[in-house]
């Protein structure tokens, strides 16, 4: 916290922010075709640079917020993307060119390509241009607010974690709801985005509708997303360096706070007068603002370094990349460390081959806690105990158990109860009636919790990866028109967690001081083989894939728990108490055979259009002896 705070000083030292406030307003229009002048439902209209949109609806009908200055880009398949400045207008109707360079343009498609005027299906096409110019750590957080039909959203909030990804809303009701990921090919894990470095991704093919993905199968119901990584392009090596550094911030909200003087002022409004608790309240001095402490803010780096080049023979991509993102959360920390070779070899004519690999590192400690928790302590409470605070602790509360309290300890609120306004200092213990003891000062505590900071301050978790991704091919042509491919790849997934509970980061203490460990590793391997026919016959252009392909997955898991530490000083299972410790392990296999095959027809350049696509898979999953 301190080093983000020098670090935020300085960068404020150095350069002069200028901030201006810009009154938004509602802008409504029409898009319509300038052929025939028809409106054009699904058009895509969002403020540049930003991840504020939204689609045309069926009347070609859209209503966005914008201010003075924003640029409205407008994008629709087949039709030339138009941006307008706004300046003051409220209504603002669009008419889009169709642009036939456009329709030619090439769109990767499952197990093969196709041009964009030949598809029958629903696919949305975003190039890297400026993608790997905004500043996020996962390749799926660049792509909000860019495809229409595709929502993302980050429901952790941690750096690095995995957001939310939905292709025209749930296509399942129990079932896997994320989208199948398929890089240069070959299917991935979802988590596998958090390893690919965006300045190594050539595009992204988004398949939405059954005739898109129905080539993938039942996998391929939630939408599929085609990752195409680049490669070495034939002339002189050209090397290139991107890095950028940028602030993370929390957008906070007056109803999480309110000050000590609001408090009283309000009561002092509704009664007349202030109450002992409030006047105990503001004799503490303090005023914490929670949301700052919880949502303290960090900084996001990225370096990446890559020589691309080759000869018509042979072609390379080779990169480095390291990112450091620091989250906004209290404790949020995301590193990622990853390399990527590709190399691409013609040896004749008729033989084409090539491989990638990609290892990756990442290690994330986690915000481990409750937001909630945080945001609804009072203001009054402080953080740690100072010189002022100190003096308000009831060393004789609950039994005398913050008698050795002192000043950088964490403040909780039952040691500032039974305060005596009238002597000015904690009551102590006084007989009553009955013989005991009794403590009758002020109280203003309404939770018996440890600090809510050190729920998450004095525990650990963290998250390491090991990811290695490996592919090669060998593309063979038997004829000008018929083609046969052959893939084999996979990816070792080698994971580390921990999770540590600390001595202080509960009520009770040490007795709920613990520590969890978890080691898994996952062998994913697939191979694909598939021939590709493309002819044309006078009007008639003909086009079909056939092919299988088996998938295989193996996980071993083993986990161990500790608890019955004494102290925070050994972290680790052999300081546990022995009679605590618990083990378990797993490993489960699974396999996949998959046969699939499409044909498209397309007739008087592409006027008419027709397209069939058949899958057939068979899964260990129903597998019974």
């Amino acid at each position: 916290m301190k080093l983000k705070f020098k670090v935020t000083l300085i960068m404020l030292m150095l350069m002069s922010v200028s901030l201006y406030a810009q009154e938004s307003f509602t802008v409504n229009g029409v898009v319509t075709s300038s052929e025939d002048s028809e409106p054009l439902p699904g058009v895509t209209v969002r403020v540049l640079n930003t991840t504020r949109g939204v689609n045309t609806d069926l009347d070609g009908k859209y209503s966005l917020q914008v201010a003075n200055g924003d640029v409205l880009e407008y994008s629709y398949l087949g039709y030339a993307s138009q941006q307008i400045t706004i300046t003051n207008q409220r209504t603002l109707n669009v008419s889009l060119v169709q642009d036939n360079s456009i329709l030619d343009e090439i769109v990767v498609v499952g197990y093969g390509s196709q041009r964009k005027s030949h598809l029958t299906g629903a696919i949305s096409k975003v190039k890297n241009e400026k993608l790997d110019q905004i500043a996020v750590s996962r390749v799926d957080d660049a792509l909000v607010g860019q495809v229409s039909g595709v929502q993302i959203s980050a429901t952790e909030g941690e750096a690095g974690s995995d957001p939310t990804i939905r292709v025209r809303g749930i296509g399942s009701i129990t079932g896997e709801l994320s989208p199948l990921i398929v890089v240069d090919g070959l299917a991935v894990d979802n988590d596998y985005l958090g390893a690919l470095d965006m300045n190594n991704i050539e595009s992204f093919e988004v398949l939405k509708d059954a005739a898109s993905t129905a080539i993938y199968g039942s996998r391929g119901a939630r939408g599929v997303i085609l990752i195409t990584t680049k490669q070495g392009k034939e002339g002189k090596t050209k090397f290139s360096f991107n890095s950028y550094t940028g602030f993370k911030t929390a957008r906070q909200s007056d109803a999480y706070y309110s000050t000590v003087a609001e408090s009283a002022e309000r009561e002092l409004a509704a009664t007349g007068s202030i109450s002992d608790k409030t006047a105990y309240k503001q004799l503490l001095g303090v005023d914490t603002n929670w949301q700052e402490i919880i949502f303290d803010g960090g900084i996001i780096t990225n370096r990446s370094f890559s020589a691309r080049g080759g000869s018509d023979k042979n072609k390379f991509s080779a990169s480095l990349n390291y990112t450091h993102d620091e989250g906004v959360l209290l404790t949020d920390d995301f590193k990622k460390y990853n390399i990527k070779l590709k190399l691409d070899t013609k040896v004749s004519d008729k033989f084409t081959y090539g491989a990638s690999i990609t290892p990756t590192f990442t290690d994330r400690r986690r915000f481990d806690g409750s937001a909630h928790d945080i945001l609804r302590q009072p203001s009054w409470l402080p953080l740690y105990l100072d010189e002022n605070t100190i003096q308000f602790v009831n060393r004789f509360r609950d039994g005398g158990k913050y008698a050795n309290a002192q000043i950088g300890d964490y403040a909780i609120q039952r040691m500032f109860d039974d305060y005596d306004l009238i002597a000015g200092m904690p009551d102590s213990d006084s007989p009553d009636s009955l013989g005991g003891t009794s403590i009758t000062g002020t109280d203003i505590s309404n939770t018996s919790n440890t600090n809510p900071a050190a729920k998450v301050l004095e525990r650990d978790r963290t998250d390491e990866k090991f990811k290695i991704f490996g592919s090669m091919y060998g593309k063979y042509k038997i004829t000008d028109n018929l083609t046969f491919r052959s893939s084999f790849g996979g990816d070792y997934q080698s994971s580390k967690f921990r999770r540590w509970q600390g001595v202080e980061a509960d009520r009770r203490g040490a007795s709920r001081a613990s520590l969890t460990l978890s080691n898994v590793n996952r062998t994913h391997l697939v191979t694909e083989n598939y021939f590709t026919y493309d002819n044309t016959f006078g009007k008639h252009e003909l086009a079909a894939v056939v092919g299988m392909g088996a998938e295989s997955w193996e996980t071993n898991v083993n986990g161990s728990f500790g608890a019955g530490y004494s102290s925070d000083l050994l972290q680790t299972m052999s300081a546990a108490d022995p009679l605590t410790v618990t083990a378990n392990s797993q490993n489960y296999k699974e396999t996949l055979m998959s046969f699939f095959g499409r044909l498209n027809y397309a007739f008087d350049d592409a006027k008419y259009l027709a397209s069939v696509s058949l899958r057939t898979d068979g899964s260990s999953v129903f597998w019974t002896k």
